[in-house]
């Protein structure tokens, strides 16, 4: 639909062939047509289209109506043989619509979760553990003050919660990248959030903790320190190496920097944050990927392109950040035109139960805000 809204969610997500013969790589997202007046509302969210890449190009295997109320911006995880995407459908009694594709059959549908989520519900997201609980969050808006922030978890016997919690007077906490610590039950989350009224909004981040052993809403903090001269306003993105159990972390200033930040494999809840490691400036959008090769740091200056730098993960040191300054970046070719980067989509593990095998990631540009272009190996 319009792409770039919803950074924090997945859409390209990587999956197991039902025969065992490999995997395959899907994109899922809100699928309208420029062609129809009216069908592109972000207000009204009417469909999802699921494609697959194959050989020949990317082929629609299925497009699933979604119920009404739901409003533009889904998350989709790749679960097992299953797709399954996520969206809040709006109106007098809110709730979480899942929509389920079989890989196996060919076959999905959508239907609303028997949850109560309750009033001003919006940003909604998702995200898969290394054990397989999927979890979908989403935080409900207070203009003025006094939102919070929810989220289920589904660890096999069905869905359990939600697990709400106040997020320090802030209006709403949006925008929230999930990262799974490794060998524990315990998350990271990073959120970003908002104070003040309409139109006089001011934004800053926090960072919280939760665990899926138990049923206690998220514990929230101001976690960052920022650059001197700017502030950290908003998110970009958060990951947690599954070798060192490090976590990554990288947020956006009011100057449209990219700000990187790490936190030492965790002995205990609440280990701190660094202070600001490495700043990419004018750069609107940025994101963290982890292959088997590589640690990467993928980035649009607003000069227009993309760039990527590269950490090996063989030269990775636990309790010791990523020297990006000192990897030289190397563009990623874009099409002509393509304008400013509005939104960054990478395969990740936060999304899917498959490892990544390489740099695979969609990107949506200023000039055509309705198309995606996907970025990775031929073949």
């Amino acid at each position: 639909m319009f792409g770039g809204w919803g950074p924090h969610l997945g859409h390209l997500v990587r999956a197991s062939r039902p025969d065992g013969s490999g995997t395959d790589l899907y994109w899922v997202d809100d699928l309208c047509s420029q062609q129809v007046p009216g069908d592109c509302d972000v207000l009204h969210n009417r469909r999802i289209g699921i494609f697959r890449r194959e050989p020949s190009g990317w082929r629609k295997l299925a497009t699933l109506p979604l119920p009404p109320g739901v409003q533009q911006n889904t998350a989709t995880l790749a679960d097992g043989d299953m797709l399954r995407t996520y969206g809040i459908q709006v109106g007098a009694e809110p709730r979480v619509v899942e929509c389920a594709y079989s890989l196996r059959t060919g076959r999905g549908s959508c239907t609303t979760l028997p949850v109560t989520i309750g009033p001003s519900a919006n940003y909604v997201g998702a995200a898969r553990s290394p054990t397989g609980a999927r979890l979908v969050h989403w935080t409900h808006v207070m203009d003025g003050g006094g939102g919070s922030f929810s989220y289920i978890v589904h660890s096999g016997n069905g869905w359990s919660g939600p697990r709400t919690g106040g997020i320090g007077g802030y209006n709403d906490c949006a925008y929230v990248h999930v990262a799974f610590e490794v060998g524990s039950s315990r998350l990271t989350l990073f959120g970003q959030v908002v104070s003040g009224t309409a139109p006089n909004w001011s934004y800053g981040t926090l960072v919280g903790q939760a665990d899926l052993a138990t049923a206690t809403p998220v514990q929230w903090a101001n976690r960052l320190r920022s650059p001197e001269g700017d502030a950290i306003i908003s998110t970009n993105d958060l990951l947690i190496d599954d070798v060192t159990g490090d976590a990554h972390l990288l947020a956006r200033t009011a100057r449209g920097a990219a700000v990187y930040f790490v936190r030492p494999r965790p002995e205990q809840p609440g280990q701190p944050w660094s202070g600001p490691l490495f700043v990419e400036p004018a750069s609107f959008r940025a994101r963290l990927l982890a292959t088997p090769q590589e640690l990467l740091l993928v980035y649009g200056p607003d000069a227009g392109g993309l760039q990527v730098r590269a950490m090996p993960r063989a030269a990775l040191r636990p309790g010791q950040p990523v020297p990006w300054a000192s990897l030289p970046p190397r563009p990623l070719p874009l099409p002509s035109g393509f304008g400013r980067v509005l939104g960054i989509y990478p395969v990740s593990t936060v999304y899917q139960s498959v490892p990544t095998p390489a740099l695979e990631l969609a990107v949506v540009g200023s000039a055509r805000q309705n198309e995606v272009v996907f970025i990775g190996p031929r073949g």
